[in-house]
């Protein structure tokens, strides 16, 4: 991680166009030479981001995602800015859309909900928790694959995961109900497929089947 100086940061973003902020300030901007910078704050005071940045683990889990032939951001740099109390990554933009901007509100079709449910078993079966997943995350690729973005919250194992995990990594992604609409349609396509391609014991995914059902079911 580069260490910058104010003078060096007001140089990076003149002229950067800005995509996100809070009320803190700035978090996600569009540089001139077309690449994203985000930037990291530490909310809390006593917070393992002082010893382990976001900025940083952003950077790892892209390196590791990378090594796992799943599609992500490339990173071009990562920097600390003591004169604004933030961290931040340059990366380049993983082409496509969301999810959701690439469905256009509408209801995904079957094929695309059998691809999506194979696609949440390989990064399972990879060992991938993303606990901020949610179809904002996901991007549909140029050639309609799938790829991920915001992925600093984010846990990679040697192992895949276990049973618990991969309902709870459910619950965050079918957490919003506009998102569980979109699927929901195209549900049995998408379970069936998961459980399909999931390496897991047949037994134990019965009952994440069951559970993936009744989120459905509050929204059909």
């Amino acid at each position: 991680m580069n260490r910058i100086l104010h003078k060096d940061y007001l140089r990076l973003q003149e002229g950067a166009e800005i995509l996100s902020k809070d009320n803190f300030g700035d978090k996600v901007l569009r540089l001139r030479d077309g690449s994203m910078l985000k930037l990291f704050r530490i909310k809390h005071l006593i917070s393992s981001a002082r010893l382990y940045p976001y900025s940083l683990r952003f950077v790892h889990n892209a390196e590791r995602l990378s090594a796992l032939n799943i599609p992500t951001v490339k990173v071009l740099n990562s920097f600390k800015i003591p004169s604004i109390k933030r961290t931040a990554v340059q990366y380049k933009k993983l082409e496509g859309e969301s999810l959701p901007r690439y469905l256009n509100n509408k209801a995904f079709p079957k094929e695309m909900a059998q691809k999506f449910g194979i696609f949440i078993a390989e990064l399972h079966n990879k060992g991938v928790y993303f606990r901020s997943i949610h179809l904002e995350n996901v991007m549909v690729l140029p050639d309609q694959s799938f790829g991920l973005i915001d992925i600093s919250d984010m846990m990679i194992y040697r192992h895949s995961l276990r049973l618990r995990m991969r309902n709870g990594n459910f619950y965050h992604m079918l957490r919003y109900e506009s998102h569980c609409k979109l699927l929901s349609p195209e549900s049995q396509e998408f379970i069936q497929a998961y459980i399909d391609h999931c390496t897991f014991p047949k037994s134990q995914l019965s009952k994440l089947r069951t559970k993936l059902q009744k989120h459905f079911e509050a929204y059909s």
